[in-house]
């Protein structure tokens, strides 16, 4: 079965890792919100597009997978209109930066394209991450693999 997006709809994958998206989880649910309802509304919009009185007394949606590594590559994808991906494809301009770069950014999180191994982004991704989890309560080292 094809998935077929609504005409004039726009999906943008925001990457995290799994710290972030931890957070995210964290948050979302004390908003009792998805995680994409959640990001949406970081962003200053709506939490859904359109939402029938049938969704008001759903449960929540609990992600299919939990990240067990804080530095674990995940993503959130969030649906748009056309119109609202181009209000946030305008403000990430004027910010210098890509729509999911810039989504980040409205998340609370630095903007990071990429952190090799060995490298000072990757020492500032574990330092962050690792931040992240005491502050949500939870143990850092058990979200990080043993040092050899």
């Amino acid at each position: 079965m094809k998935c077929v997006r609504p005409a004039g709809r726009k999906s943008v994958t925001i990457p995290l890792n799994g710290a972030e998206y931890l957070e995210l989880d964290a948050k979302s649910s004390e908003a009792g919100l998805s995680l994409p309802a959640y990001v949406r509304t970081c962003c200053g919009l709506s939490p859904w597009i359109a939402r029938g009185r049938e969704m008001e007394s759903r449960p929540r949606h609990q992600p299919a997978r939990r990240p067990s590594q804080a530095l674990e590559r995940m993503s959130v994808t969030v649906v748009m209109t056309v119109d609202e991906f181009g209000e946030l494809q305008r403000r990430s301009c004027e910010a210098g930066t890509t729509v999911p770069q810039f989504i980040r950014t409205q998340c609370g999180f630095e903007i990071r394209n990429t952190s090799l191994p060995n490298t000072s982004e990757r020492d500032r991704e574990e330092d962050d991450a690792w931040s992240r989890l005491r502050r949500l309560g939870w143990d850092p080292q058990a979200y990080f693999a043993p040092e050899e």
